[in-house]
C-alpha cells in the first residue's frame, strides 16, 4: 500500500507570538483595573510592582533581544501572568489563563501534516483533520516543495511543504496522484 507523507509548514509561530502580544497588553489592562479598584494600599503596592516587573522584563528583552530567546521570555511572562492572579485573591482568572495558555502550546507544537493513502487525501492541522476522497479531487502537484492540492469544487489548496518531512520523489508522487485520480 502505497502512502505519501508531507510535514506542512505553518505559521503557528508568528500567529502565536502576535497571540502572546494580546494576552500580554491584555493582562496589563486587567492588572490596571485591580489597582483603580483595590481597597486596600498593600494590593495596590503589589500590583504595581507586578506591572513594573513585567515591564522591566519587556524593555530589557527587547535592548538586549540578540542575547535572549523570545521563547523563553514568554514562557517567563505567562507564568507570572498565572502567578498575578493568586496573589490579588482571584483563582478564576489563573485557571482561565493557565489553560487558554496550555492551549496555545499545543497548538504550536502540532505539526501539519498532508497524508496521501490509495483511499483518500487527509490534511491534519492543529484543530482538525480534513479528509477529502480522491473522486473530490481534480488535481494533485508536488513541485519545487510545494504542494497543491485543486478539488472539484474549484477550492485550491497550496501549501509548502517543510524541510524536514521526509524527502518524496516529485516523480512518483505525482505519478502516484495521477494513477490515484484516473481511478478513484
Amino acid at each position: 500500500m502505497n502512502q505519501f507523507v508531507f510535514t506542512l509548514k505553518d505559521n503557528n509561530q508568528k500567529a502565536f507570538n502576535s497571540f502572546f502580544w494580546f494576552l500580554f497588553f491584555l493582562h496589563l489592562t486587567a492588572a490596571s483595573v485591580v489597582i483603580i479598584n483595590a481597597k486596600e494600599q498593600q494590593q495596590k503596592t503589589i500590583t504595581i510592582g507586578i506591572i513594573t516587573l513585567f515591564l522591566f522584563l519587556t524593555a530589557v528583552v527587547f535592548l538586549f533581544k540578540s542575547k535572549f530567546r523570545f521563547y523563553n521570555y514568554q514562557v517567563l511572562m505567562f507564568v507570572l501572568m498565572v502567578i498575578f492572579w493568586p496573589v490579588q485573591s482571584a483563582w478564576l482568572p489563573a485557571i482561565v489563563v493557565a489553560a487558554v495558555i496550555v492551549f496555545a502550546f499545543v497548538v504550536l507544537k502540532t505539526k501539519s501534516a498532508a497524508v496521501f493513502s490509495e483511499q483518500a487525501v487527509a490534511v491534519k492541522r492543529s484543530l482538525f483533520t480534513k479528509e477529502y476522497q480522491w473522486s473530490e479531487l481534480e488535481n494533485v502537484v508536488l513541485k519545487d516543495n510545494w504542494l497543491s492540492i485543486d478539488l472539484k469544487n474549484n477550492h485550491l489548496i497550496q501549501v509548502e511543504v517543510a524541510a524536514e518531512s521526509t524527502a518524496a520523489d516529485e516523480t512518483a508522487f505525482n505519478g502516484f496522484c495521477r494513477q490515484q485520480l484516473l481511478n478513484p
